[in-house]
């Protein structure tokens, strides 16, 4: 069995990690980390202007960090670095993967939960996806920038 995990950085991604890594434990699964970087081209012209490498050697050891946690657990772990639109591309990787099931992180709000076009990348996933997926709540307050 196999769970793509979607990876924004580790302290958002860190309770959508630690629920995949209870069920990956549970049901000796393998975890596939991805991080998607959106394309400068397609995010606009300062965008690719100001674009460089640090983003992406930022999430190559940010991934590479976090694989190696989840394998001292004693969990297969691999990690993908993608660039590209960042719903379509953790589609298209979970489905090229052939993974059995992508776990998701979104903060809802105190209003209660509800995927609408708030959360633009689980509402896409949700409405297009093949793959069973599992939405992981986070509180708003607790999840930080990196």
């Amino acid at each position: 069995m196999k769970f793509l995990v979607a990876f924004s950085s580790p302290k958002r991604a860190s309770k959508t990690l630690e629920v995949a890594s209870q069920y990956a434990t549970a049901v000796s699964a393998e975890i596939v980390l991805l991080r998607v970087i959106p394309d400068p081209r397609e995010v606009g012209v300062v965008a690719q202007l100001i674009a460089s490498d640090r983003p992406a050697d930022k999430a190559k050891s940010q991934l590479a960090k976090a694989v190696e946690e989840l394998q001292a657990k004693g969990i297969k772990a691999s990690s993908e670095l993608r660039v590209g639109q960042v719903a379509r591309t953790i589609l298209s990787t979970a489905t090229e993967l052939n993974v059995d099931m992508i776990f998701v992180g979104t903060t809802i709000s105190a209003a209660g939960f509800s995927v609408t076009p708030r959360d633009p990348v689980v509402n896409f996933l949700v409405e297009n996806s093949p793959i069973s997926i599992c939405v992981i709540k986070h509180d708003p307050e607790t999840v930080t920038a990196d």
